[in-house]
């Protein structure tokens, strides 16, 4: 038996764009963010960048949140990571609330948020929404559930960022490639840390920085806003996410005692020819750790070159790591440093098995529950902070891999707790089937299926394993034949 310590999270993460909308009367539709834009455009529709299918008929969560939690209090769920969608709670320019702002050149390394700012904030916000969101986390926490409260997921307000006009035009407003989201945010992040720190148990300012900055300026083809090829606003974008996670980090803790940290989209890099071993250290700092290093370390890297200098303002500015972990990455060298490998991780679209031999989900994502273990071991080695893991998951419509997923990487992650790691919980991606970014309402992540028409609740089988392992806090030893795959479909 795999048996995990006391006080160990168990729970579901979901995020406010993907989970909301879907009520009949379109009560509950937001229609102030950049995504809702874009994937209601007419040409990124046609085109087929986007799927075609609509947040607005998506699971309903604003509706059915009380029927969701009691399912998550049934599964012996103490931990619930949620979001707030900055474009409900600001449907206006926060622009006009001026605060004080200290620069060192290019770098923002201080900025002051008063009680009065925060009163001129309070005139320009949603109070609608506000309570809404009161209702909902309040609802949760009389089940059982610690509030695990993220901030940005993706979603931008269109006042900062427009992506149809920025793929058109070239013109803003630019959303993270422009230095003024950084003093945006904070005014936000200070704001609901101000109103909601009664409620929050942890919090997270930022989701997946590099997702959202690689997929839209560099792998435009992933479909996300504004699928510009433009290294410059790659790098741009990174740089003011770290300073924005820093700077907000400053002021909410005038606000709030509790721990506030940020959620990565963590990979392992393999090397496909495994004499390239010394590959993997380049490969994990161009992928994860020259963005975790600014905020932990305040190594700030310019131009993502490798050369670090050291901003006190940035040190030290991170309470734990939220882990996001699906796959690996296998990397190769090229004339021009690393190259990614397709057929391997995250790249095996249209695939039965990787070029490995081991299963790939409805997504096109290679199972590799191992890579759960070498970054927690990795990440307690590099900045000895405490971890969740507050994504892990896989599309499979069918449930057919799901329990064989859960319990590889659950196993994986006990084996990283016994030689070190400082891992205190696990939130699964995710309770129910949700709107998929780009890829529409046809990737089904839910432990819970969803009839997206009717709104309907059905749970899966694997509904079932999970709720055995968070109601015994460990994994029982019938189920333990699930630790040998997927080895044993490896050819």
């Amino acid at each position: 038996m795999y048996r995990f310590k006391d006080n160990f999270f168990w729970g579901f993460s979901v995020s406010g764009f993907q989970f909301e909308m879907g009520d009949k009367e379109g009560k509950n539709t937001d229609k102030n963010t950049d995504w809702y834009k874009w994937v209601n455009n007419r040409l990124t529709v046609s085109n087929g960048i986007v799927s075609g299918d609509y947040p607005e008929n998506g699971p309903d969560y604003f509706t059915y949140y009380d029927m969701d939690h009691e399912y998550m209090k049934d599964m012996g769920c103490n931990m619930l990571r949620t979001g707030i969608e900055w474009s409900r709670i600001f449907k206006n320019s926060t622009e006009n609330v001026k605060v004080a702002v200290v620069k060192n050149n290019d770098d923002i390394v201080n900025i002051e948020i008063s009680e009065k700012n925060i009163a001129e904030l309070d005139k320009l916000a949603d109070k609608e929404a506000i309570e809404k969101y009161r209702e909902i986390f309040i609802n949760a926490k009389n089940k059982g559930m610690k509030i695990f409260l993220n901030l940005w997921h993706f979603t931008l307000p269109l006042w900062i960022h427009d992506p149809v006009k920025v793929n058109n035009f070239r013109e803003g407003p630019f959303g993270w490639a422009d230095d003024k989201i950084v003093v945006e945010f904070v005014k936000y992040a200070a704001f609901i840390a101000y109103k909601f720190n009664d409620i929050v148990d942890y919090w997270s300012t930022e989701n997946e920085p590099r997702v959202v900055s690689s997929l839209g300026y560099i792998e435009c083809n992933a479909g996300f806003p504004p699928a510009i090829m433009n290294e410059n606003f790659y790098v741009k974008a990174l740089k003011n996410q770290a300073q924005a996670h820093t700077r907000a980090y400053d002021v909410m803790k005038k606000f709030t005692d509790k721990p506030i940290g940020l959620i990565y989209a963590f990979t392992w890099a393999t090397p496909l020819n495994p004499e390239d071993s010394c590959i993997i250290e380049r490969a994990m700092y161009e992928s994860s750790y020259y963005f975790m290093d600014m905020i932990t370390k305040g190594l700030y890297d310019d131009d993502l070159s490798g050369k670090q200098r050291y901003r006190e303002d940035m040190d030290n500015r991170c309470d734990f790591i939220g882990i996001n972990y699906y796959a690996r990455t296998m990397f190769t060298k090229s004339e021009n440093g690393l190259k990614s490998v397709n057929g391997y991780g995250q790249a095996c679209t249209g695939m039965e098995k990787s070029c490995d031999g081991r299963p790939v989900s409805d997504i096109g994502w290679e199972i590799y529950p191992e890579g759960l273990k070498y970054v927690l071991l990795d990440l307690q080695k590099k900045y000895e902070k405490p971890m969740i893991i507050t994504e892990n998951g896989i599309s499979d419509t069918e449930d057919i891999w799901r329990k064989n997923y859960l319990i590889s990487h659950l196993i994986m992650a006990h084996q990283a707790i016994e030689s070190g790691a400082d891992l205190f919980g696990y939130l699964h991606w995710s309770y129910s089937d949700n709107y998929e970014w780009a890829k529409g309402l046809q990737k089904r992540f839910g432990i819970i299926g969803i009839d997206f028409k009717t709104k309907k609740r059905t749970p899966r089988p694997s509904y079932y394993l999970f709720r055995e392992i968070a109601k015994n806090n460990s994994i029982p030893d019938d189920m333990t034949d699930f630790a040998k795959f997927p080895y044993n479909y490896l050819k």
